[in-house]
């Protein structure tokens, strides 16, 4: 049987090494110039830092993390989000530790389902906040800074998007592991090297089209045709939503509107690497609450990027930063500074644009208001020669590593089992 597989993701790459190694014919064909898609182990002043996705959400019944164990590949593990964590306030100094502790249980302890539950009606994001900040009872400074640890990193980062946007039945859905957050040995690229070994790869080529023709397809991209049995549809939710690929004839109207209602996230990175490690010892992640929401979240990736570094995460969307490179080269460094007193200046900085990126147009998926699980569910029920993969299609798992590779996984198997 003759498969392509289209994007050379996490998603991609497992479905393709499933279907090799049950001696299936394949070929995966990606846009880009290197594998791995929105994991990207980049080079900043010679530090290997994950640029995309960089940790695997909790070990302990995770299937990645599992896989990773049976295969040999290792980790560190970064504990849990408030572990070793400093809480700044804008005006300056630390929030009093009363809060401090309140903001880091309000992580594990808010559940938006709770608030769909009590109220019995669906609701955004930002309404689940709001009933929880009153059903807990906080008031003055403990409000603010839980409102802001839940609006600002929880819906603007960790789900990416306007928690207005987001539906809490949609993010109530997604399921926990627990044991922390672990992060693979060399980054994620050490994955992605793994799955991709002996694969058929071809990249710089874009998919342009896609024809179901009977029990088989035609896929063409930007140097030719190619007939196939099977074809394995991994690029993100927002190249859907572009229509960048054509479909013929057009895909079932349940999967149209669920590309439709679905929504790419709008979380971004910035790098930088120093010469010296100049914070103070002990230190693992920074929370900065601001107004104007600028790089809110930051982590000390020394250890994993193997020289120091500090990571920050930033929502172009919900943060009134600069547009251009330099302007939030800037800020950031001047973030730092109000939170740790002026250091040195770094040798080395990055910052990424995953929206911008025509093979991405955004970081993950979500599930907003408007839309369910089954509009991610409704990609797994297809049953012809296209079928499609990627976290966008596992509402338990989506916006992770581990969903794309449950959906590449399940993909596989179909084909297998058929």
């Amino acid at each position: 049987m003759k498969v392509i597989v289209v994007g050379a993701g996490v998603s991609g790459l497992v479905c393709a090494a499933e279907l090799a190694r049950a001696g299936a014919d394949v070929t995966v064909i990606d846009a880009r110039d290197r594998i791995g898609g929105r994991v990207w182990a980049g080079d900043v002043a010679g530090a290997t830092v994950d640029l995309g996705a960089a940790w695997i959400h909790g070990p302990h019944g995770n299937p990645l993390a599992e896989y990773c164990r049976q295969e040999g590949i290792g980790w560190k593990n970064d504990g849990a989000w408030g572990d070793r964590m400093q809480i700044h306030r804008e005006d300056g100094g630390l929030v009093p530790q009363p809060v401090a502790t309140a903001v880091v249980a309000s992580r594990s302890d808010f559940d938006p389902a709770e608030a769909v539950q009590a109220t019995g009606r669906e609701m955004t994001l930002a309404e689940a906040i709001d009933w929880y900040l009153a059903d807990r009872r906080f008031d003055g400074e403990t409000s603010t800074a839980v409102r802001f640890n839940l609006a600002a990193l929880e819906a603007g980062l960790n789900i990416g998007a306007d928690p207005d946007s987001i539906s809490a039945t949609g993010a109530g859905g997604y399921r926990l592991h627990g044991g922390g957050n672990v992060v693979v040995d060399g980054g994620y690229g050490t994955l992605v090297d793994h799955l991709a070994e002996g694969l058929d790869i071809r990249l710089e080529d874009p998919v342009l089209a896609i024809e179901e023709t009977g029990s088989r397809v035609i896929v063409s991209t930007a140097s030719g045709s190619e007939r196939a049995d099977r074809a394995v549809v991994t690029v993100p939710i927002g190249v859907l939503r572009s229509a960048s690929i054509l479909f013929s004839p057009t895909l079932p109207s349940p999967v149209v509107t669920a590309i439709d209602r679905l929504r790419p996230s709008t979380v971004e990175k910035i790098v930088l690497r120093y010469r010296k490690r100049w914070w103070p010892d002990g230190l693992k992640r920074l929370t900065f609450i601001s107004e104007d929401g600028r790089f809110p979240a930051w982590t000390d990736f020394t250890v994993h990027a193997g020289a120091p570094t500090m990571v920050g995460l930033f929502n172009p969307g919900l943060s009134r930063i600069p547009p251009d490179e330099g302007g939030r080269f800037e800020m950031a460094v001047e973030t730092l500074t109000r939170m740790l007193g002026e250091g040195p200046k770094p040798i080395g900085a990055m910052v990424t644009d995953w929206l911008g990126d025509p093979y991405s147009r955004g970081s993950y998926s979500y599930i907003p208001v408007g839309a369910g699980e089954a509009d991610m569910r409704v990609f797994q029920l297809l049953d012809g020669p296209i079928l499609f993969a990627g976290e966008h299609t596992v509402p338990e798992y989506f916006g992770t590593v581990h969903g794309a590779f449950v959906s590449g996984r399940r993909a596989a198997s179909r084909i297998i089992d058929a």
